[in-house]
């Protein structure tokens, strides 16, 4: 029984990844605090082993960076088409610099917390649609 829902519900879980926002938008979330820890004018206070390594290789974290702003730019304007797509990057660009601009230099976050908040986006996404 158990193996025929997992074999129907599958493929239509991978048919629905195209609904997925929390992905792109944690992408874009991802790109953007590369960029920012790359900065030259940036305090750097805090240290954890992905922003030291952020600052040791600061050519490859742009690289790497603005591939992944690429790729989510590519996959909104393939799933929403250009006009939507590109808008809702922008905005999520838009509100994630602020978000980070504003909350990276007062808080700690740790990575339990980040992981645990794009998990519980996925879960209400995947219930939702």
């Amino acid at each position: 029984m158990l193996g025929k829902t997992i074999k129907y519900t599958l493929p239509l879980f991978l048919f629905n990844l195209n609904k997925m926002q929390t992905v792109l938008f944690s992408i874009t979330a991802l790109a953007f605090f590369m960029l920012y820890n790359t900065s030259q004018k940036v305090k750097y206070e805090k240290k954890c082993a992905l922003t030291t390594w952020l600052r040791s290789n600061i050519k490859l974290s742009k690289i790497i960076a603005y591939s992944l702003l690429c790729i989510a730019l590519v996959a909104e304007t393939i799933y929403h088409g250009i006009g939507v797509g590109s808008l809702t990057f922008f905005i999520y660009l838009m509100f994630i610099g602020s978000t980070i601009l504003t909350m990276y230099p007062m808080l700690s976050f740790k990575t339990k917390h980040i992981v645990g908040l794009i998990g519980l986006g996925l879960f209400i996404e995947t219930l939702i649609f």
